[in-house]
């Protein structure tokens, strides 16, 4: 696993750490890049991540967890393949082309976070073409 700075870092607050690893894992493909366990050898941190600056990380919550307002937007290559393997239960909206050259889904994660798996439809086109059908 590759080690770099980052310029930006997620920290997630979730009930159960392993639950939302193996959410992470099962639906977006993301691997475990670290973990620390507390004194019962109970994970109280992981460092997950996707592709390459696709980074979280997953600490246990402390009270109630409040995801309100929290979407994190991800730059994918595979929206269909990830329709199929997310559970229906963690689908909001989606899969839907956007005017924006987007194909997205909206997904909810264990703790209620909403994250949006944006996939381009026509990379080649330059950024005031795609403004013009918007």
């Amino acid at each position: 696993m590759e080690a770099y700075p980052m310029p930006l870092f997620i920290k997630l607050e979730v009930r159960d750490i392993e639950r939302s690893m193996e959410w992470y894992k099962e639906v977006l493909d993301f691997n475990v890049v670290y973990c620390l366990s507390g004194q019962e050898d109970n994970i109280v941190m992981a460092h997950i991540r996707g592709d390459k600056y696709q980074d979280l990380m997953l600490i246990h919550a402390r009270s109630p967890v409040h995801p309100n307002g929290i979407t994190i937007n991800l730059q994918w290559q595979d929206v269909q393949m990830t329709a199929k393997r997310a559970p229906a239960e963690s689908i909001i909206e989606g899969p839907v082309e956007r005017p924006w050259n987007a194909r997205e889904i909206v997904l909810q994660d264990p703790d209620g976070y909403r994250l949006i798996i944006s996939e381009v439809l026509q990379p080649d086109l330059s950024f005031d073409e795609v403004m013009k059908e918007i």
